[in-house]
Order: C-alpha cells, then sequence, then structure tokens
C-alpha cells in the first residue's frame, strides 16, 4: 500500500521550489527607447548585501509603452544619467545588460522622481500625433465614465467642452485643442496621468503599458 502512494506522489520537489504563480519574466524589447533616470553604481541601497555584493543597476523609462525597470549595468562604462537611445544601442555599446525587474514609481530614487516629470511631458510632445488621436477617438470606459475624464483636470464640463469640439472638426496639434477648448496644457496632463498609472494607483490603464507586462 505505501509503495502505490508512492507512485503518484509525482517526482520530488526542486530546492527553493515556491507554489502559486510565478512571476513573468520581463524584458525589453530591443527597438525601445529608453531613458536612463538614475545609477545605482554600488547597488540598492535597500539591497542587504554587502557593497562588493550589490549589482550596478540603472532605472530607466521606456517609450513609448511609458514602462518603468531596473536593468544592470556595465560600471566600467561611460553611461550618464539622462542619456537616450534604444536599449540596443545600449547593449551594443556595452552600457546596459539584462533586464532584472520592472518597477513602479514608489521604487524610483529620489533623483529618478525629479526627472521623469520632465522627460514624460518631453515624450508626449514628441508622440503628439498619438495622443492627438486620444483626443480625437476616446470613448466610454463604462456608461458613466468616459476616457477623457481620466485625464487630471478633466471633469464634466471639460470632457462635454471636448467632444463638442472634435465633433465639429478633429483636433490636429495640441495648440489646436488650447486654442478651441479650455485645456490649457493638455501635454502636460497626459504626463500627469501617465504617472498615476506608474503609481499603479488607478483601475483603467490608458497609455502606461506597466500593467499588461505582468
Amino acid at each position: 500500500m505505501m509503495e502505490r502512494r508512492d507512485r503518484y506522489r509525482g517526482p520530488p520537489r526542486r530546492r527553493g521550489y515556491q507554489s502559486g504563480p510565478r512571476k513573468k519574466k520581463q524584458f525589453i524589447k530591443k527597438f525601445r527607447e529608453i531613458v536612463i533616470l538614475d545609477l545605482l553604481l554600488h547597488g540598492h541601497p535597500e539591497e542587504d548585501r554587502p557593497s562588493w555584493a550589490k549589482t550596478p543597476i540603472a532605472q530607466v523609462l521606456t517609450f513609448p509603452d511609458f514602462v518603468l525597470y531596473e536593468v544592470k549595468i556595465n560600471k566600467n562604462s561611460d553611461i550618464k544619467v539622462q542619456e537616450q537611445k534604444t536599449y540596443e544601442g545600449f547593449l551594443n555599446e556595452d552600457k546596459l545588460r539584462e533586464v532584472l525587474k520592472k518597477i513602479d514609481l514608489d521604487d524610483l530614487t529620489s533623483t529618478s522622481k525629479a526627472l521623469i516629470q520632465p522627460f514624460l511631458e518631453n515624450e508626449v510632445l514628441i508622440y503628439e500625433e498619438e495622443f492627438i488621436n486620444f483626443f480625437n477617438n476616446s470613448t466610454s470606459i463604462t456608461p458613466r465614465m468616459h476616457a477623457l475624464k481620466l485625464l487630471p483636470g478633466i471633469g464634466q464640463k471639460h470632457m462635454w467642452e471636448i467632444l463638442e469640439a472634435r465633433e465639429r472638426q478633429k483636433f490636429v496639434t495640441f495648440q489646436d485643442i488650447s486654442d478651441r477648448t479650455s485645456i490649457s496644457n493638455p501635454a502636460k496632463l497626459i504626463s500627469q496621468r501617465i504617472i498615476k498609472e506608474l503609481q499603479r494607483d488607478v483601475k483603467y490603464y490608458l497609455f502606461s503599458k506597466t500593467q499588461k507586462y505582468e
């Protein structure tokens, strides 16, 4: 009887085995644009290891999927904060290595947090056409919630103002939105929304793929 039970126990569990769902291995597509927000050449300060054993890392933001990562770096390279190019470009120059993990806004260093807002506003301007499409084509998410109202500062009045203006004529630039509505800085509203999504304090994601990549 004991022998029969043993047959159906299955293979022995490996040391370090953990039950439950496994975390998805994170990676950055090679053609994705990234910007260096901060360099931790002596590893993360909260990592409970001696300094000589810590992994040098960079905190980076990807565009235009707007996701935060920690990536291994070559500490002997001349990589700099605010440097920006494709992930493949950093790999070819032996400045960055493999991705360690995806992180949220709260995991950023103070340097990264100080840089992220202006970088986002700049990138939103670079991808202006894509975000203009959002203002022109966004729809209701639920019977009571329109996607436009998820932008900071956009209430019922502003929403109807945008909808009525785009019905008369589609928007072509951020300046066009400002000229025909009372929204003074659409790019700033979008960057603020992306930051909220990176904080993970939202139910719906409009621009960041941080939840999709889990």
